[in-house]
């Protein structure tokens, strides 16, 4: 990191003689000028333009985010600005580390080893000032200033050219066409005709930059993280003798979940061994939960169905997939709510499949998957816990759900037909349809049928279709649950 910081002179030239009066205004308003001062907020903002040479934006995203990690021990408020940048809240920190120099070494330390095993170059822009838009700016222009006070501002930022401001380049070829070099020239006309003229956003920026206008800061939080260890006095080799400490590490689980009113979907259980490798219990679950009882009930099953290679020295609980806790309601009589019939069933079910996958292990419990496929015969299939594909869209799930059933028959079953009227278990009526399917001709074996849903006086519904193409029969292809 090179560079120094710069602090400007104040405008405006001292006076030499104060009557009395003045002095005594002016020491009583001394003491109200220096708390004025403490509470300004610092900003300090680090510009890192090498990382643009990385192609991958979703690498640049990580890189800030650990450089955003460790410039958590410098300050509460640290927030990534992308592509390249970050800013955080220095005033606060001043005087806990001695003063802006000795907070510019400790940035230096920090930064420094991680772009070198990067492998990119170590020097960095950085500017402070009491604004976080105006240190990004000065940052990314490479201006390493140092500005305490707001009406200072104006003057450090005019001699900046346009080109530095955060806008489309046609908005900057129009700068440059109105005869618009820097900051200072935009300065010069009124702010209405700029507005008119070049956007609102245009002002809002360069208002932000001075301050009249609040910046908006998003805090970097950085993902949440469980792990928590034990170590015995002496080695256990039953694994009953690892559930109270199984159920100590839980206990401290549970309480970092309510805390931060999270559940979680995964535990990774390592027990250690003094002479060989430590064992890996690890644990996926179907529904979240941050409930005590149960995720001791999974982990003491999934203890019993293993033996122990070697006497356990200590063991290690582990957990990094979270998600936001829901709650649950239900009725004074006890009965299911509108609204929430279709979900009440697989959240009933959901505790029973993680158990049986505790027992039996994650392979061997599977679901039912949908795939993008249009011929109906490829387009399902089975998922082990925790790889299944995400929620489908709006469109996608009416698809699926409405008009694609769950069972489908191994092979079509030819449906009787009489007087032009369809027959199995009873007389069909068609409910709706036609849905085409024309698919799957680079193989050979052509599918063009047109779908309807279908039921009979039994009250089963069901999948049917007829060929558009040959004798033009009919088959019952699914039944709906």
């Amino acid at each position: 990191m090179t560079g120094r910081l710069y602090q400007l002179p104040l405008t405006g030239k001292p006076q030499r003689s104060l009557t009395l009066a003045k002095r005594r205004a002016a020491q009583a308003a001394a003491p109200e000028t220096g708390l004025a001062a403490r509470q300004t907020p610092l900003w300090y903002a680090v510009a890192i333009p090498q990382l643009l040479g990385i192609p991958d934006e979703q690498s640049r995203k990580d890189r800030l985010a650990l450089l955003a990690d460790r410039l958590g021990t410098l300050s509460a408020s640290v927030s990534v600005e992308a592509p390249d940048c970050l800013v955080f809240e220095a005033r606060s920190s001043l005087r806990y580390f001695g003063g802006i120099g000795k907070l510019r070494a400790l940035l230096q330390q920090l930064l420094e080893p991680v772009l070198s095993e990067w492998g990119l170059p170590v020097s960095v822009h950085h500017a402070a000032s009491p604004t976080p838009a105006a240190s990004l700016l000065l940052a990314r222009a490479g201006c390493n200033l140092l500005i305490h006070r707001k009406e200072n501002l104006r003057s450090a930022l005019g001699r900046l050219s346009v080109q530095s401001l955060c806008m489309p380049a046609s908005r900057r070829r129009q700068l440059h066409d109105s005869g618009l070099r820097s900051l200072r020239d935009v300065w010069r006309l009124p702010g209405h005709a700029l507005g008119q003229r070049f956007g609102t956003q245009f002002l809002r920026q360069l208002d932000q930059c001075l301050g009249h206008i609040a910046s908006p800061v998003r805090t970097y939080q950085s993902p949440p993280r469980f792990n928590s260890s034990l170590e015995f006095e002496y080695a256990v080799e039953s694994t009953q003798r690892l559930l109270p400490a199984v159920e100590e590490l839980l206990e401290r689980l549970c309480s970092f979940l309510r805390a931060r009113d999270l559940s979680t979907l995964h535990l990774h259980l390592s027990l250690q061994h003094e002479a060989q490798a430590p064992t890996l219990l690890t644990l996926d679950m179907r529904h979240a939960g941050r409930a005590e009882a149960p995720l001791l009930l999974l982990l003491e099953t999934r203890l019993s169905t293993m033996a122990l290679p070697a006497p356990v020295s200590g063991m290690q609980l582990e957990a990094w997939r979270f998600k936001a806790a829901s709650g649950s309601s239900h009725s004074l009589a006890g009965f299911v709510t509108e609204g929430t019939g279709r979900s009440a069933p697989r959240d009933a079910i959901a505790p029973l499949l993680t158990l049986l996958q505790a027992r039996l292990g994650d392979a061997a419990v599977r679901s039912l998957q949908c795939h993008e496929e249009h011929c109906p015969e490829h387009a399902a299939g089975q998922a082990v816990c925790g790889q299944e594909q995400g929620d489908p869209g709006p469109g996608q799930a009416e698809t699926l759900q409405a008009r694609r059933p769950c069972w489908l028959l191994p092979e079509p079953v030819l449906l009787r037909q009489d007087n032009n009227r369809l027959f199995y278990r009873g007389s069909l009526r068609l409910r709706s349809g036609p849905e085409r399917i024309e698919t799957r001709w680079w193989t050979g074996q052509d599918v063009c049928r047109d779908y309807y849903v279908a039921d009979n006086a039994r009250g089963m519904r069901l999948w049917i279709f007829h060929e558009r193409e040959g004798e033009r029969r009919w088959f019952l292809h699914g039944i709906f649950d």
